[in-house]
């Protein structure tokens, strides 16, 4: 079991010691821009910093306006160059996993469901021949009412470095479905969780406990489970909720 917390690539540095304080690993999140520009050279001395605090490292791959699954097929190609660099990223850092957002949304796709698998297994594809066998990559439910669309994936790379994120946010603000009917069905792909809170109108990323995520039914089901493989991370919007929100991770998970 490994705790880490968000934090964008371009805060890390002047954060370290922080970090190293905490006990905690950085979950480093690549913005679509920076992701263009970023210097791979300093990437690798980055990486070396990090070795040298003995902080480990996952990233966060770009997002906005992005489409794994997109029917354009230009649009697409962007979008796998984006994850494919992000992956060429964590290959550098050692990073214990890559999580990205899959892209689907039923009013996008206007409930055609195979017409964004057949474009998300080209993507995927692609991106997992870029990543090392030891990074794996993560995709987390994000506008998802059930969980169809993902299994439906993760079916498809079975025996794959291909694995789950459950988000808890997105959960609370966009499932039609128990937790259960998420967890479930999913538990042998589950490699990470974002743990954060809301009141199921806007993610806001509070501090566990701080909205009306059920809180209580994941950890009975954590209960059920081995969670040594388990990445649990906390996404804080705001510098003035970190140290709550690593804070009540710690009892969640004690």
């Amino acid at each position: 079991m490994s705790l880490f917390v968000n934090v964008p690539y371009r805060m890390v540095e002047k954060n370290l010691e922080k970090a190293a304080g905490l006990s905690i690993g950085l979950e480093i999140y690549l913005d679509n821009h920076l992701i263009e520009e970023i210097d791979m050279g300093h990437v690798k001395e980055f990486s070396k910093k990090l070795r040298d605090f003995k902080i480990p490292c996952t990233v966060h791959a770009p997002f906005m306006d992005l489409s794994p699954g997109g029917y354009d097929r230009s649009i697409r190609k962007i979008t796998g160059d984006k994850l494919k660099k992000s992956a060429e990223v964590g290959n550098i850092l050692e990073a214990r996993a890559c999580v990205c957002h899959p892209g689907y949304d039923k009013w996008r796709f206007d409930g055609n469901d195979q017409l964004w698998l057949d474009g998300s297994i080209e993507t995927w594809t692609e991106v997992l021949g870029v990543a090392d066998k030891n990074l794996p990559i993560i995709v987390e439910n994000i506008f998802e009412e059930t969980p169809a669309t993902l299994i439906a994936l993760l079916d498809n790379f079975k025996e794959q470095n291909l694995w789950f994120c459950f988000d808890s946010g997105h959960f609370n603000l966009f499932s039609k479905v128990s937790l259960d009917d998420w967890l479930v069905p999913l538990k042998k792909r589950i490699r990470e969780m974002h743990l954060h809170d809301n009141n199921g109108t806007f993610d806001d990323h509070l501090p566990i406990g701080s909205g009306s995520f059920p809180f209580r039914e994941l950890k009975n089901f954590l209960g059920q489970i081995e969670m040594k493989q388990i990445i649990f991370t906390v996404e804080p919007h705001s510098e003035a909720t970190v140290v709550d929100s690593i804070k009540r991770l710690k009892e969640f998970l004690s």
